[in-house]
């Protein structure tokens, strides 16, 4: 969704201010930057595109779109102060998968906007038991104070270096057909359910005040 910080987090990665015209841009993709960083003692080149802007929203933004089509991990970002931005990355989960069929791919889930926790609706256990339904890394972050920048994107470097050293398990058996499926509905399911009882809740609060 946007707004939820996903331009800010990709802007601090390359060092740039939201103004400066990009000096490195990826072939094909707008807002691509790239960096190199040092991650356990070795080096590694880190390209990272911004494909999903709403004036950009097409063909080749989308899921399984012509930037994303070789991209060797995905960060799905949700403001923690959002709801709707948490479900929107729960139903992106799925459409990744079903656009990428190799299961090796790694998916990161970022809760940004933590300077802003007074104003939380989506708690750190919502985010992790959504990572661990889906079988994601998750990590809750702060564009603005720079919490968790640097952790998340050496986290990614050590994502794909697992899958690429044989870390992860392409040859292991696969899922059980409509499996994730299954999982992500359930899933979904428990969050709208789950937020129809805080809705009520926050009535009842401001009723009371």
């Amino acid at each position: 969704d946007p707004g939820v910080g996903k331009t800010s987090l990709v802007q601090l990665l390359a060092g740039v201010q939201e103004r400066d015209p990009p000096e490195q841009r990826g072939a094909g993709c707008p807002d691509a930057y790239e960096r190199t960083l040092c991650v356990d003692g070795e080096e590694t080149a880190l390209l990272v595109t911004d494909p999903w802007e709403p004036e950009r929203r097409g063909e080749e933004s989308r899921p399984g779109g012509r930037c994303l089509q070789a991209r060797n991990a995905y960060v799905v970002v949700y403001s923690i102060m959002d709801q709707g931005s948490f479900e929107s990355v729960s139903k992106l989960r799925v459409q990744l998968r079903r656009g990428r069929r190799a299961q090796d791919v790694p998916i990161i889930l970022v809760g940004n906007k933590t300077n802003l926790a007074r104003c939380r609706e989506v708690s750190v256990e919502e985010g992790r038991a959504c990572a661990a339904v889906f079988g994601c890394k998750c990590l809750e972050t702060s564009a603005v104070l720079q919490h968790n920048v640097a952790e998340l994107f050496e986290g990614v470097v050590r994502q794909i270096r697992l899958r690429r050293g044989g870390g992860g398990c392409p040859t292991a058996a696969p899922p059980r057909k409509g499996s994730l499926a299954a999982r992500a509905r359930c899933f979904l399911d428990r969050l709208v359910a789950g937020n129809g009882r805080k809705a009520a809740l926050r009535v009842r609060s401001k009723s009371c005040h």
